[in-house]
């Protein structure tokens, strides 16, 4: 099974290393690169959703000729939410499960004061408090000056976001979140099952907002389990 994978705010597809070197066999772990950073980061960074989107149906084309599941990290769950619901329209195959990570269900709109116009200095320590950046990069200026603009735009597309109302996916959504995780609460992640006519499952992992990059080994046992595949890693024999 191919699980097409959406990163945070900012990051790249480097940010899923972890889970490539944990992955099963019966998971083909596939980061998605997106505009602005890491391999393609002479490309502009779009600060509204719809860019966003026909730039990844276009780059994800090639990757859609098997069976796909997607799993997107905070903005990058709302990325895969909006891409499911485009490929559907498209009459386009359909992910066999979607996973949506520590972001609240769209229809219930923003509840945090927006961060892509903060201060520099504001924004690095919103960055620190939610330890999702390690605190050795936000002291690097030349690296703050390159990554800050893709944040800033990835920030504004979800913080711009309006949800327009379609009907459920029909298939099955997985909302998964960290215990500790200060920014989303439990009913705001259990509001996902409203999006699905099919089989809707809330898992909570040990860590706050960044849990995802943390256990990678727990969350794609959770996530084998719910596409019915096996958890074996490639260096683990069969005797």
């Amino acid at each position: 099974m191919r699980l097409l994978c959406f990163p945070h705010a900012g990051a790249g597809p480097s940010q899923f290393r972890s889970w490539l070197a944990a992955g099963p066999d019966s998971l083909q772990i596939t980061p998605v690169a997106l505009p602005g950073r890491e391999a393609r980061y002479k490309d502009a960074a779009p600060r509204r959703l719809d860019a966003l989107l026909r730039d990844v149906s276009h780059h994800i084309e090639p990757l859609l000729d098997q069976p796909f599941a997607m799993i997107g990290h905070s903005m990058g769950a709302l990325l895969a939410f909006e891409l499911a619901r485009q490929l559907r329209r498209a009459g386009r195959r359909q992910p066999e499960r979607l996973f949506v990570s520590a972001f609240r269900a769209p229809h219930l709109g923003g509840r945090w004061p927006p961060l892509h116009a903060l201060p520099a200095p504001l924004l690095k320590a919103e960055l620190l408090r939610l330890d999702g950046t390690p605190a050795g990069v936000l002291v690097q200026p030349d690296l703050m000056d390159t990554l800050l603009p893709v944040l800033r735009a990835d920030l504004e597309i979800a913080e711009h976001y309006r949800y327009q109302p379609e009907a459920p996916l029909s298939c099955p959504i997985t909302c998964l979140g960290g215990i500790a995780d200060e920014r989303i609460s439990r009913p705001e992640l259990r509001g996902w099952q409203q999006h699905t006519t099919a089989e809707f499952r809330l898992r909570l992992f040990p860590g706050g907002h960044f849990y995802l990059y943390k256990t990678p080994v727990l969350v794609q046992h959770a996530i084998c389990a719910d596409l019915g595949l096996s958890t074996m890693r490639p260096n683990e024999a069969i005797n």
